[in-house]
């Protein structure tokens, strides 16, 4: 079995071939070809924890076959032993057999995947053109979409907003010496007027007020989990033509959709559809320059399953990682 940490897989993922890998695994369940049920939820309120596992398979003609299942560990304590809250592991097994394949570690497998997921997202729905980004959270996810978001759209400025003033400059410097573009960090309704904004904050409350939003605008949503915590106001969503990972994920989870169904603001049927309808072409994106697009993403196992799998044929190609018998 090959283990790949996460200096392994910084070297081995490029986000533009991640991007590639997930687009293509939403057409395979537009086709039936993959399979990725809602994810097992097992709480540990003894501990302040919960413990998550999301499976996932494929049997594409295109992009092969492939089986996996993620295991995510949140322990709302763990910051007083000096530990992440979050812990997680990707585990790839053969598809024909069952033997496990490789061992990897499963944030940075989130995190490059749930960029990848907004920006096939943002490919399809963005208006086209010079546009400027705004980044809500300077953290993890953050730097993730201003990589993500730098391969589908044509960006000519950033803007970063974080109640953390120093990692939002930091995350400003490091970007604008990275892509050559003007970054800055700038209050929350300054970074609203962008034409492209990423929400990728950990708020309970909308950090998006719908009444700033400008025509055109594109969203991406992916920091709020659970269904009693929201990045979106419920009139940024009435206001917008709104787009889901998928129903077993954002339509059972996201606060974002299900608050403002609970308020009567709008219905189900205002979700025009799921990113398979999408890039499969079953449901049409932006009709209009001036409409508004929503996606919002809590996250599918298809888009982990690929990701290690491409992280795992790149590193054994180039012969990175390290094998172990067990």
């Amino acid at each position: 079995m090959l283990i790949l940490n996460e200096p392994v897989l910084r070297a081995v993922l490029r986000m533009r071939d991640v991007i590639d890998a997930v687009e293509e695994s939403f057409r395979s369940l537009s086709r039936g070809e993959a399979r990725a049920p809602e994810r097992l939820r097992f709480a540990l309120p003894e501990a302040s924890a919960v413990l998550l596992e999301m499976p996932a398979v494929m049997s594409s003609r295109k992009a092969g076959a492939a089986l996996g299942t993620k295991l995510v560990s949140v322990f709302e304590n763990n910051h007083q032993k000096g530990l992440d809250t979050v812990q997680s592991d990707y585990l790839l097994l053969d598809p024909d057999t069952g033997v496990p394949l490789a061992l990897m570690d499963g944030r940075f497998i989130t995190g490059i995947r749930t960029a990848a997921t907004s920006a096939v997202a943002t490919r399809h729905l963005a208006a086209p053109g010079q546009t400027c980004l705004a980044i809500y959270g300077a953290g993890v996810q953050g730097k993730f979409h201003i990589d993500a978001m730098m391969q589908v759209a044509e960006i000519e400025r950033v803007l970063i907003t974080s109640l953390t003033e120093a990692r939002a400059r930091e995350l400003a410097d490091s970007a604008q010496t990275r892509y050559q573009v003007p970054c800055e960090v700038v209050a929350p309704e300054q970074a609203v007027a962008a034409g492209i904004l990423c929400c990728c904050t950990s708020s309970a409350e909308p950090v998006i007020k719908g009444e700033l939003l400008r025509p055109g605008t594109h969203v991406n949503a992916v920091g709020a989990y659970g269904p009693d915590r929201r990045e979106l106001d419920t009139e940024t969503i009435r206001r917008s033509v709104v787009f889901i990972d998928d129903e077993s994920a954002a339509g059972r989870e996201a606060g974002d959709i299900l608050t403002p169904i609970a308020e009567g603001a709008i219905r189900a049927s205002h979700i025009k559809g799921n990113l398979s309808d999408l890039v499969s072409g079953k449901v049409g994106g932006r009709t209009a320059a001036a409409e508004i697009t929503v996606f919002k993403s809590s996250g599918l196992a298809i888009e982990d399953l690929v990701t290690a799998q491409l992280a795992y044929e790149t590193a054994s190609a180039r012969g990175l990682g390290v094998n172990v018998d067990l």
